[in-house]
């Protein structure tokens, strides 16, 4: 079957440019020019993903994620936003958007978001996470080490978790994520799940931010209907890892629900009487500190201690400062090679542009960092980037 994406933006222009490119992909796509009526498009389509301008007159970008979710809350929103917008679009990820993409951006870059949405490839790469990225040739030996275990920094806490994924791999123990948006969260998940004996079994992400409680419960437990039943989130996972996105976002009957079937090992569909086998291992990620809200009776403490067996935490970018340069460098390579096709391809990054990253605070962490790499790429067009090239909050 295809996907049917629906591309929303007041621009006529930034609706048929999106829709060609990606109708080479055999995507079916479907453009609406009026916010508000987009919805009526949403109750009616159900397109597989939504492609959003972030600023419009009627309903805003994020207005239209929240509404869309609660039409369809397994819909994959992508906000496309100006620089200028850029930390209202990281906050559209609290709200369940799977991702944004600045403007300008190149057809690959939108094929590369869309396919990723769609599950087609996996986040940043299609490559085994078990193995470091490996060297090429056009890379410096001295960065070498910095990709070690596929996690790219040289800073002592990005080593820290290197050690980590690697101990805890093998494991069965859950573990628990946290850290600002952007920092890699799902990333690092995904990493520890592929040294674990339940690699080649499902990964299973759960948004627990992204649609209301009842809706959210079906997700997770799924319903028994007259003619059969709906298979759950739980249950798709089996064999394999369940990952809690935002976990915080859970309601407190939720989690109790969550905490009972992970002590019991056993579940039950929404309307049933018939209990199903849960064997997943889980992980669970937050932006917020659990520990606290569990002192507040926001977070329940039972579920807190099921999830935290492993406590793992993400620095924000602008505390690690070093790592920066790697990272940098890593996206520019990664870019080239999706853009040009071929690993030979250089293009440098002038020292003035690298103080000039170093400097700034990095609201959305490295998912930021990367499309601030990538766009100055593409606006260079084979010459080195410069200052000229980066957005002008980062000069300011």
């Amino acid at each position: 079957m295809t996907d049917k994406i629906l591309i929303v933006d007041d621009e006529l222009d930034a609706i048929e440019n999106c829709r060609r490119i990606l109708r080479r992909q055999r995507y079916e796509c479907v453009g609406e020019a009026d916010s508000r009526r987009a919805l009526a498009v949403i109750q009616r389509e159900r397109p597989h993903m939504l492609l959003t301008d972030l600023r419009m007159p009627g309903l805003d970008g994020i207005e239209l994620l929240k509404a869309a979710k609660r039409i369809d809350p397994g819909i994959k929103v992508v906000l496309l936003t100006a620089y200028a917008s850029i930390q209202t679009a990281v906050a559209s990820m609290r709200h369940g958007a799977f991702d944004y993409l600045a403007k300008p951006f190149t057809g690959q870059e939108l094929r590369t978001v869309v396919q990723r949405a769609l599950g087609e490839v996996t986040d940043d790469s299609s490559r085994d996470e078990r193995a470091p990225i490996p060297p090429t040739k056009s890379r410096p030996e001295h960065l070498t080490s910095a990709y070690e275990g596929g996690l790219i920094g040289y800073s002592a806490a990005s080593q820290s978790v290197r050690e980590m994924i690697e101990r805890v791999g093998a494991t069965e123990a859950a573990v628990l994520i946290s850290g600002e948006i952007g920092t890699g969260k799902e990333y690092v998940a995904r990493m520890i799940r592929a040294r674990s004996a339940r690699r080649s079994k499902p990964f299973v992400p759960v948004d627990c931010m992204a649609c209301d409680e009842s809706a959210l419960d079906r997700q997770l437990y799924g319903t028994e209907l007259s003619a059969g039943s709906q298979p759950s989130l739980l249950e798709s996972a089996q064999g394999g890892t369940l990952f809690l996105n935002e976990v915080n976002g859970l309601s407190l009957r939720l989690q109790a629900k969550v905490a009972r079937a992970l002590k019991e090992r056993r579940g039950r569909r929404a309307g049933g009487t018939q209990s199903f086998a849960v064997d997943v291992r889980v992980m669970a990620s937050s932006t917020q500190d659990l520990q606290r809200l569990c002192e507040r009776s926001e977070f329940r403490e039972d579920l807190y201690s099921s999830l935290s067996v492993v406590p793992l935490s993400l620095q924000p970018l602008r505390e690690r400062v070093e790592d920066i340069d790697a990272l940098a460098e890593w996206f520019l390579e990664a870019y080239l090679a999706r853009t040009c096709g071929r690993q030979s391809v250089r293009l440098d990054i002038m020292p003035r542009a690298y103080r000039c990253l170093r400097r700034y605070s990095w609201p959305g962490n490295v998912r930021e960092l990367r499309q601030v790499v990538e766009q100055a790429a593409f606006l260079a067009k084979g010459a080195p980037i410069d200052l000229s090239h980066l957005p002008d909050r980062l000069r300011m």
